[in-house]
């Protein structure tokens, strides 16, 4: 693999991580509001989230020696 896939791969990688995070964060903080208004919302992070999930076992794929 490249040196440039390699950078590019991480970057995505910590992109990814930091996505789960703030996803993980808001679904906290909506399910402690328990707001019946923030179902589809609380629904989407759900669904981004995993996703997220997903895609960041891939990239790990990618980036093992």
């Amino acid at each position: 693999m490249a040196a440039v896939d390699v950078v590019a791969l991480t970057k995505a990688r910590s992109m990814l991580i930091i996505l789960l995070a703030t996803c993980n964060q808001t679904l906290l903080a909506l399910e402690a509001a328990d707001n019946v208004l923030d179902t589809d919302m609380t629904e989407d992070l759900r669904r981004m989230i995993a996703r997220s999930e997903t895609e960041l076992a891939a990239l790990n794929e990618k980036l093992r020696p």
